[in-house]
């Protein structure tokens, strides 16, 4: 049998539109709020607010407030946290946003879970989503002798207008549990 002659393939023009580098920034941020809640969620069974942003050359990285205490009160959190990366967009060092709460939800999800994690993305583009996923911590009792497993429910996601990129200011908190 003769092996078959060896062909260039044809280059495909990829169409990197706006939308599809919005779809991916939005999914690193999300993918890293996730990953960060999941691991402490995991280790202490709670969840202050916090935030990921993407700066100019793609980096994601977790925004830190640098205050010597922080507040005890989760709504007294999310207001630092929102004007600090209003000053770091307004001062155009961001691209995209994401900013994350533990809350509990009004109403149990289909799954029955009364916790969820609430995601605040937005980007420069002036594209923003609110994300919604249900989530339930099981175990963590006997001071840790059954390891927490976070188990997460359908994952909601609607579009909102931009509070961080816009002209409006910082958004106000959640309600948190």
């Amino acid at each position: 049998m003769k092996p078959a002659p060896h062909r260039n393939p044809t280059p495909i023009p990829i169409c990197d539109t706006q939308e599809d580098r919005d779809h991916r920034n939005a999914t690193q941020l999300l993918n890293a709020c996730m990953s960060y809640a999941r691991l402490i969620l995991r280790r202490y069974g709670q969840l202050a607010p916090f935030a990921f942003s993407m700066d100019r050359e793609g980096q994601v990285a977790r925004e830190t407030l640098d205050i010597p205490r922080l507040p005890r009160d989760p709504a007294r959190i999310w207001k630092l946290l929102s004007d600090h990366i209003a000053d770091r967009v307004r001062r155009g060092r961001l691209q995209g946003v994401a900013l994350c709460a533990y809350v509990t939800l009004a109403e149990p999800s289909a799954e029955g879970y009364t916790d969820a994690l609430i995601l605040t993305i937005e980007q420069e583009s002036g594209r923003a989503l609110q994300v919604t996923v249900p989530c339930k911590i099981y175990g963590g009792q006997l001071r840790n002798l059954l390891p927490r497993r976070i188990a997460l429910g359908k994952t909601q996601a609607e579009e909102i207008d931009p509070q961080l990129f816009a002209r409006g200011g910082p958004r106000p908190a959640p309600g948190f549990s």
